[in-house]
């Protein structure tokens, strides 16, 4: 009887689970990073991430789902961030929580980036250095999906249809509870054609001198054995310069030969940020493809305040 129990319990319990299409998936990586800005300029990087992922699909079509990421990285302890929630139907989806964000989303915006970790993000078009700030002072200053905390507790809507797609989030104290004490109300469109992505993006974020706010445009596609991207953006408003309106273009571009990988980019802003600093920012990266979904990965970068700053090591998902 016991055995008998035992093995009606465990299909039970199966079956929950496989009805429930609950999914667990994830990344990690570790190396050495070089920042030639601070004291101990060598130090170890690595990092795990575990999403969980579950979803289930109602009688009329309309599948509802939810993610939470487990993240240990050199942060003290490991974190479980806010969850993300949404519906969707066909190519409509809509999201609550920690929503993705509408910039954050936007085609090529990460396409000039090298190296392990990102290094600096120098060559975002929406990263600037403003004269007389600190260096990351208008750095991923937009809503994204939140790795460690509870992100913007915002909402947002995602469309996509045939050849278009369109992303518009919304995040304000009044909607969260005061979490986000910022609010910003973001979009943006995108449209593929022959092999290329342009999109167009805007961001209004009630802050001081609207520094944050933003008007975004990348356009990304392939030459042959070329990948190729360009990028620029109005960051903030008002006059050019301290507090106001600084415009940034980045071009990028990778070619891969076999199992290798090449990239790089060049990034400038029309605000010098220090006296001893420069206006443009540039960087190169290699991957190699080890197969099985891990790959050795490298980089190095020069920013506006003449960093140097490097990385290297092995990335793989599971």
């Amino acid at each position: 009887m016991k055995k008998v129990l035992i093995a009606t319990t465990a299909l039970t319990l199966s079956a929950g689970i496989a009805a429930a299409d609950v999914k667990v998936s994830g990344s990690a990586r570790f190396g050495l990073q070089y920042n030639g800005a601070n004291a101990t300029k060598t130090s170890l990087e690595k990092r795990m991430t575990l999403n969980i992922d579950g979803s289930t699909t109602a009688d009329n079509g309309v599948t509802f789902g939810a993610r939470v990421r487990l993240r240990s990285d050199e942060v003290a302890g490991s974190a479980v961030n806010g969850a993300r929630v949404y519906a969707r139907s066909g190519g409509l989806t809509v999201a609550v929580g920690n929503i993705l964000g509408a910039i954050e989303s936007m085609p090529n915006l990460y396409g000039p980036s090298v190296g392990l970790t990102g290094l600096g993000w120098s060559g975002l078009v929406t990263n600037i250095d403003r004269a007389g700030a600190a260096h990351n002072s208008n750095y991923f200053d937009w809503d994204a999906y939140d790795s460690r905390g509870i992100g913007a507790e915002g909402i947002e809507v995602i469309y996509s249809m045939g050849d278009f797609a369109g992303h518009v989030s919304y995040s304000s104290s009044k909607l969260n509870g005061g979490v986000a004490a910022t609010k910003r109300l973001a979009a943006y469109g995108a449209y593929t054609f022959s092999g290329w992505t342009v999109a167009l993006g805007v961001q209004d974020a009630d802050t001081a001198r609207n520094v944050q706010d933003k008007v975004v445009l990348t356009a990304s596609g392939k030459i042959g054995d070329f990948g190729v991207g360009f990028g620029v953006a109005q960051n903030g408003k008002g006059p050019k310069g301290v507090g106001g309106k600084v415009t940034k273009y980045a071009i990028n571009g990778s070619y891969t030969m076999g199992a290798t990988t090449l990239s790089g980019y060049v990034a400038t802003q029309n605000v010098l940020p220090v006296a001893t600093g420069s206006k443009t920012s540039y960087g190169i990266g290699a991957s190699y493809d080890m197969g099985g979904g891990a790959r050795i990965v490298g980089g190095i970068e020069r920013t506006t305040r003449k960093d140097t700053r490097a990385d290297v090591g092995v990335a793989f998902n599971f």
